[in-house]
């Protein structure tokens, strides 16, 4: 069970409590000396006013709030569905979300003993001794919009502050009936105390007399709260914002706003003019209700860490090379003006900002602890001194630099190991350091800083570029080019190393470096993967540095020609000459090459070695008639890359070769036969049909008949019984593949027996 609820104004340090905060500390924290300070933890707490977490006249009806947003119902008269913990509205089942944590938003609920802590949904209608607000009529959930993380600018002294929260929440009223959605909230303080709460609010049109319209509306910015006499601390403020005695211009036709009672009131104008589109306004404004006495606001808590830093300083670079000079930039921040004032001239009396200075220290070098000036020995020394004294001190090219009200200054220092090596030559100097410490001799122990310098050797940097690649005739050409890590050239010698792709070392030479870098000569060589390997030993400023570059040795072109010097026949072999070029000089090995048909398949591969000129003879194989692809290859070797020429050429068709014989002679008494034999010259029989004419003596064509050859190449001739005379036989072939057309005629008599 709850404890019994308490006062405003307990619950408003209770929860200053929670947050690490007391109303004590608040009242006592010590008043900052720098002006403005950035802060990034700001929070800030409201319930807003007490009907914001009431039950609703309406039974199982109250008030709450949601972190986030919850979703958009879709139809008015829905409500957050209790048996699932507002996941869902009521009745139309759609998605609702409620949830006590969203972003940098939590809705908390008042806990036994005064505390805070995440609200669960039954807790945002249930009071402190754990009455439940739906069914007490009156009964205030007592839960707070907690929204964390803000950013901004704070300036107790001037009383001034600015943030900005980012994040969403819900405010429902009747269960969600009606709602609207509060965003961003950023606060503003003037300095004569008087302040506002901003932010976006959004949401959904309804009305009381027709909860079934909703429509959505077009968000707008608002004044939450408007706030008087806020005194602005170190951590925070707690302020109850205007209502009581604050009048409200309600637009016609709206219920107007009741001034008779201790607690009448009103939001701000423009908030209120928004929740008359959302058919909530009544609830923000004293109208008369009996729910006027919860309407009045409740305390509001801002709080944060608005401390000034103590002084420190950000050097942009620490660890450097023992040889050479280098320029670093120094940021201090948190050094207020007012905490050191000179004793001396030129600024005594007034602030006599900070020395800023590289050097060489004893370990007791702190004026504060009455070190003597001896303890400290520089060779850069910047004074960071307000901008009106900067001219005092003999302006910039003395040495001054700005430091601003904030406590805040910037100065470049040249930092040289030889250079304070040279002055600090007493043995208790043993600290390198850039320091700061207070100006014209004044006392701020806050003032002292030393953050360490070291000089060491470091890797260099080696880069080999590759001007030429060498080729198997020809050098090529490399740079190699050493620097230390802060690119200053190197001096003395590196070694170059070239192997070959076995790792062989080709050779070794040791050159000398002129303003950091040396050309080398890649030598010619065969064909291959190398590696070009530069070494530096080091220096004072480098420990080491190597560099490797891979290169590669192309192999040499090649070309080829042929050239079917003799075609071959069915009867004769014939010959190919093959020439090949490279660019390395005359090749050697065989050519191969191979005959192949014109549909790719390969019928013959012969070779033949490449003589003194680059040529290879190759003697091709009879072939029969037909075109051929004639590929020549020579395979190439470790220095040169293969080469391939292809030439096509066509073997002839021989000329046909008739020969014929009589089976029977016709004669004016019998029929007669005669044999026809067509082939060709080494090819074998033709193929194919004969076209036989029979003609007279005067050339007339008696007969005429087609005849197939057989697979002899024969075809026999039918003659009928002819009277006695002259006749002749033309036999016409077309040719086939292998053979040429031809014509052949046998002349013959036929006499009477």
């Amino acid at each position: 069970m709850k404890s019994v609820r308490r006062s405003i104004a307990g619950i408003a340090a209770a929860a200053l409590t929670t947050t690490g905060l007391s109303v004590l500390s608040l009242a006592t924290a010590p008043e900052a000396h720098a002006a403005e300070v950035s802060v990034d933890d700001a929070v800030f707490r409201w319930g807003i006013n007490t009907e914001a977490s009431s039950a609703a006249f309406a039974p199982g009806h109250w008030n709450l709030a949601s972190a986030g947003k919850v979703g958009n119902p879709g139809a008015g008269g829905q409500r957050l569905n209790s048996a699932d913990d507002g996941a869902t509205w009521s009745p139309n089942a759609t998605a609702a979300g409620w949830t006590n944590q969203s972003g940098n938003v939590t809705i908390e609920d008042l806990q036994t003993g005064g505390t805070y802590a995440p609200t669960t949904f039954l807790g945002t209608r249930a009071n402190t001794e754990g009455v439940n607000g739906t069914t007490s009529n009156g009964i205030s959930g007592e839960t707070q919009l907690v929204f964390r993380n803000g950013t901004g600018t704070v300036d107790a002294a001037a009383n001034t502050a600015s943030i900005q929260w980012d994040g969403d929440a819900s405010i429902l009223y009747y269960s969600g009936l009606t709602f609207f959605y509060l965003s961003d909230p950023e606060l503003t303080v003037a300095a004569d105390g008087t302040g506002e709460v901003t932010a976006t609010v959004d949401g959904y049109a309804t009305s009381q007399a027709d909860p079934t319209q909703w429509n959505d509306l077009a968000e707008q910015e608002v004044t939450l709260a408007t706030l008087t006499g806020v005194d602005v601390e170190q951590l925070g403020f707690t302020s109850t914002p205007d209502y009581l005695g604050v009048a409200y211009d309600a637009p016609e036709g709206a219920t107007p706003q009741s001034q008779v009672n201790a607690n009448w009131g009103a939001f701000p104008q423009d908030f209120v003019d928004f929740q008359q589109l959302t058919g909530g306004s009544s609830y923000w404004y004293s109208s008369g209700s009996s729910a006027d006495v919860r309407k009045p606001t409740l305390p509001l808590q801002v709080s944060y860490d608005a401390t000034p830093a103590a002084p420190s300083v950000q050097v942009s670079k620490t660890q450097f090379l023992p040889s050479g000079s280098y320029a670093v930039t120094v940021n201090g921040t948190g050094f207020d003006p007012a905490l050191a004032t000179g004793t001396r001239p030129p600024l005594s009396g007034k602030p006599g900002g900070t020395y800023v200075v590289f050097g060489k220290f004893a370990e007791n070098w702190r004026p504060s602890l009455a070190a003597p000036s001896s303890s400290r020995k520089n060779t850069a020394q910047k004074w960071a001194v307000l901008a009106a004294d900067m001219a005092t001190i003999g302006g910039a090219n003395a040495g001054a630099v700005e430091l601003t009200p904030q406590g805040t200054f910037t100065a470049v220092l040249t930092v040289s190991k030889s250079a304070i090596d040279a002055i600090a030559t007493d043995p208790s100097l043993v600290n390198y350091g850039i320091y700061t410490y207070p100006g014209s001799g004044g006392v701020a122990a806050s003032y002292e800083t030393y953050t360490p310098v070291t000089f060491a050797a470091q890797p260099g940097v080696a880069e080999i570029t590759l001007d030429s690649a060498p080729d198997q005739d020809f050098a090529g050409a490399a740079t190699i080019t050493v620097e230390d890590a802060e690119g200053a050239p190197a001096t003395g010698d590196v070694t170059v190393t070239v192997t070959d792709s076995a790792d062989v070392v080709l050779t070794t030479d040791t050159l000398p470096l002129v303003d950091g870098a040396v050309p080398i000569t890649l030598l010619p060589g065969n064909a291959g993967e190398y590696t070009v390997t530069a070494t530096y030993a080091g220096n004072a400023n480098i420990t080491e540095a190597e560099a490797t570059l891979d290169y590669t040795i192309a192999k040499a072109t090649a070309t080829a020609a042929v050239v079917v010097t003799k075609i071959p026949t069915p009867l004769a072999v014939g010959t190919a000459k093959v020439t090949v070029n490279t660019s390395v000089g005359t090749p050697t090995g065989n050519v191969q090459v191979q005959v192949k048909t014109s549909g790719g398949a390969v019928l013959g591969t012969t070779s033949g070695p490449i003589d003194a000129n680059g040529v290879a003879t190759v003697a091709l194989a009879r072939r029969l008639p037909g075109t051929y692809a004639l590929v020549a290859t020579q395979p190439g070797s470790a220095n040169v890359n293969p080469t391939t020429k292809t030439v096509n050429f066509t073997v002839a068709k021989v000329a046909a070769v008739w020969s014929s014989g009589w089976n029977r002679k016709p004669t004016p008494g019998r029929t007669g036969s005669l044999r026809i034999r067509v082939t060709g010259g080494g090819v074998g029989a033709a193929t194919g049909v004969l076209t036989v004419r029979l003609k007279n003596s005067n050339g007339k064509v008696l007969r005429t008949a087609r005849i197939r050859l057989d697979r002899a190449g024969l075809a026999t001739v039918s003659l009928p019984k002819l009277r006695a005379g002259r006749y002749a036989v033309v036999a016409t072939y077309p040719g086939d593949s292998k053979v040429k057309p031809g014509t052949t005629t046998v002349r013959f008599a036929s006499v009477r027996r």
